[in-house]
């Protein structure tokens, strides 16, 4: 059995998984029409993502986790469950009618891209690899090296030249990813880890415990599956008993400990290296009380919210389904939307600190939340996410959805295949996939420009890993000679 990667989903396939889930959901007395729309949104979105180039093409990718994060996965979930796909949401007719919209929107964004696809992304012409070690190495004692800078915690005044590698961090996942990758290559398959690679996993896993976030106790886990998925690896029993318990342990301990843990080490105490550390030992060693107080916290203060009908761990927040549903009903009994102020200013933000000293920081999450009535009046430092196609409704209703929405992901996808490509063309694409996993399913509709970012950030990230990181990793790791790989091999079989 190997890792699925794939470059498109055949559409009977989708068509029978899409059907199944229709029938489930109507015997567990889901409305019909509700039950239409999802499959609907399920063919539809099937249909993006291979017009779009699959898993392969950032935008691709971007369709994938937008559609199983926000709203598959949870249906899937709540019909395993036994439970009605319409309950515990506001409006549950009118939400799902938008994101079928929303579902069209990126279809019409994916279809006109590919019209135009250049047949090489910028980066590969510009930066071709040349070697696969190198590059992981070399990131890997950057990234490393950067993190245990900022773990102890500079203060920097804004402005300032070093704030520019304050994000370098994010190569070590990076690391991971080509270090999984480069290993099953040049084992023929035979293994995907190493004991250096095993100490990156523990030093990523022990990172995610202090970070009190899905995100980072799913990274260790989701860059060795990118990482394998890529190299097309034979999943052995001893890989898929490893998974399983994966899995389970996120579902059982996740999300009391992210839920908890956050508030926890929102005290100034707790803001430090050795704050957080005592913060993750006390639930560690407490978990029977935080399991129990974060399930009392599910059943009142996150009702509004919660799409099952109690709490389920981590998988409570790999939906945004319940919470955007809450979104556009408070859209439509406003009687008003609340304009595109959030993309105006998310463009203004662009503007570098050098040059805009006191420019504002758009934080319109929470002012929505509180819109919403599930944050306290005194309470404007909490970030809220949405899901961009809620997000979209909210500002600018039907409109806003189809046509701001097309129109910027028109954009953005164009982007990726000018500058970005195909991951199987270049490294530096799988960072840019990397964090479309995580910000695709709650990035907002101002999320897009970050995208548009993102996309300039690759080609920089190409310089790197051209020049840069297969001369540290010569530095560091001298006594294996790197073995070249040409680009066309990532993700090839």
């Amino acid at each position: 059995m190997r890792i699925p990667y794939p470059e498109r989903i055949p559409y009977t396939g989708a068509f029978i998984f899409a059907a199944a889930l229709f029938i489930v959901q109507v015997i567990e007395h889901t409305p019909v029409e509700f039950a239409v729309y999802a499959f609907s949104f399920t063919m539809v979105m099937t249909a993006a993502f291979n017009i779009a180039g699959g898993l392969y093409r950032p935008a691709g990718a971007y369709i994938f986790f937008n559609a199983l994060l926000t709203l598959i996965f949870g249906l899937v979930f709540k019909a395993l469950l036994g439970e009605a796909a319409d309950t515990n949401l506001a409006s549950p007719m009118k939400a799902i009618e938008v994101y079928f919209l929303g579902s069209v929107s990126f279809l019409i964004a994916a279809f006109v891209e590919s019209r135009y696809r250049p047949r090489q992304g910028f980066a590969a012409r510009a930066f071709p690899l040349l070697t696969l070690r190198g590059v992981y190495l070399g990131a890997l004692v950057i990234g490393v090296g950067s993190n245990l800078f900022w773990l102890s915690s500079p203060t920097l005044a804004p402005g300032s030249i070093l704030l520019i590698f304050h994000n370098a961090d994010q190569l070590i996942p990076f690391a991971m990813i080509l270090g999984v990758l480069y290993t099953v290559r040049s084992s023929d398959g035979r293994r995907s880890m190493t004991p250096l690679l095993f100490l990156l996993f523990a030093y990523l896993q022990v990172e995610s415990l202090i970070g009190f976030s899905k995100q980072f106790l799913f990274t260790p886990t989701f860059c060795w599956v990118l990482g394998a998925g890529l190299a097309r690896y034979k999943l052995k029993p001893i890989n898929i008993v490893v998974l399983v318990c994966v899995t389970f342990s996120l579902y059982y301990f996740g999300g009391p400990y992210v839920g908890v843990g956050k508030v926890l080490a929102s005290d100034p105490s707790a803001s430090d290296l050795r704050g957080k550390i005592a913060v993750s030992g006390y639930l560690i060693q407490n978990f029977s009380q935080v399991r129990q107080q974060y399930e009392e916290t599910v059943a009142t203060e996150y009702l509004k919210i919660n799409y099952y009908d109690k709490g389920e761990g981590i998988f409570d927040r790999l939906q945004m389904f319940s919470i955007d549903a809450l979104l556009i009903d408070t859209a439509d009994r406003n009687g008003y939307y609340f304009g595109f102020e959030p993309l105006k200013e998310g463009w203004e933000n662009l503007i570098p600190h050098i040059i805009w000293k006191n420019k504002p920081t758009p934080f319109f999450g929470n002012a929505f939340a509180h819109q919403l009535g599930i944050l306290s009046d005194d309470d404007h430092s909490t970030g809220i996410s949405f899901g961009v196609t809620a997000d979209s409704y909210f500002e600018g209703g039907i409109y806003g959805v189809l046509v701001v929405q097309t129109l910027s992901f028109l954009g953005v996808f164009t982007l990726f295949s000018l500058l970005a490509g195909d991951v199987r063309e270049h490294p530096a694409v799988i960072l840019l996939i990397l964090i479309i996993a995580h910000t695709a399913p709650e990035g907002m509709l101002v999320g897009s420009i970050g995208l548009v970012l993102l996309c300039f950030v690759v080609i920089g990230f190409a310089f790197f890993c051209r020049y840069v990181f297969p001369v540290v990793a010569e530095t560091f790791f001298p006594e294996a000679s790197p073995l070249p790989l040409a680009a066309p091999v990532l993700g090839a079989d």
